[in-house]
């Protein structure tokens, strides 16, 4: 399931669409939302994967954001298991064929995610890995803490997802707060640990992650896993205090801090 809005790069969207295309095990249907309108240049991308690969495009008819639009793309997937992943990512060849047979031979973990290999203008140029625990345990109490998942390289069961509510329109924090409610329902998580998908960064990357309304949001989220019980009060200072540090600081501060604690 892929989500695209007018913004999206053109040939970044392309060169997603053929990282689906190029899998080893190839998908069943290619879920687009499409989040309101979209340009020519868009549009022709569309169509030109349509005839290689099962798209099938859902609309809305305004621009809703990427918590609506998974809210509303979840149930229409005809499919049980769901392999989410951004407009401009790339996909590792073998990553849908690695994440099928581990969860195929795991029928206990209800979301798997994997490492993410940053890289900057071309795939050559990798500058980082996102990398995150492996083991279920542990990533319980990693995710009291951080987000335990790479979220677009998630590979999650449709039914497991909608058991505990779906996506909530969360503006930049739809995933970690379904993540916390899946956890607090009883249910696990597993992180391939090698990189299957490749992310584009830039210091706008670090940018967006910074400022008073940023901060807001994750206050929200915080206070939420608060309300579920999936942290207690001294877990939500801490959170707080730590995340507003990060989100009022420089952003070339940011950007080292990032790359230096959290890769």
């Amino acid at each position: 399931m892929v989500c695209v809005y007018d913004k999206d790069d053109p040939i970044h969207f392309d060169e997603c669409l053929q990282s689906i295309f190029n899998q080893s095990l190839q998908a069943s249907e290619v879920l687009l939302v499409q989040d309101g309108a979209i340009n020519v240049q868009l549009k022709g991308v569309v169509e030109k994967w349509s005839d290689f690969l099962p798209v099938r495009i859902v609309v809305n008819e305004q621009n809703l954001g990427l918590g609506q639009s998974l809210n509303l793309g979840v149930p229409l997937c005809r499919y049980d298991l769901i392999a989410r992943m951004d407009a401009d990512d790339i996909c590792h060849p073998s990553r849908f064929e690695k994440q099928v047979a581990f969860l195929d031979s795991h029928p206990e973990i209800s979301v798997v995610g994997s490492w993410i290999a940053e890289f900057q203008d071309t795939l050559d140029n990798i500058v980082s890995y996102r990398k995150l625990p492996a083991d279920p345990d542990e990533l319980f109490s990693f995710a009291k803490r951080r987000c335990p998942l790479n979220h677009p390289t998630v590979m999650f069961r449709k039914d497991d997802v909608l058991a505990v509510g779906n996506y909530d329109p969360y503006a930049n924090q739809q995933d970690y707060q379904l993540w916390a409610r899946l956890l607090v329902n009883g249910y696990k998580f597993a992180n391939i640990q090698e990189s299957l998908l490749f992310m584009r960064i830039s210091s706008a990357l670090f940018k967006r992650r910074g400022g008073i309304n940023y901060g807001k949001i994750e206050f929200a989220v915080q206070r939420d896993f608060l309300r579920i019980g999936f942290i207690n009060r001294v877990e939500f200072v801490r959170n707080v205090s730590l995340r507003m540090f990060v989100r009022l600081m420089p952003n070339s501060l940011r950007k080292l801090f990032y790359k230096r604690l959290l890769r």
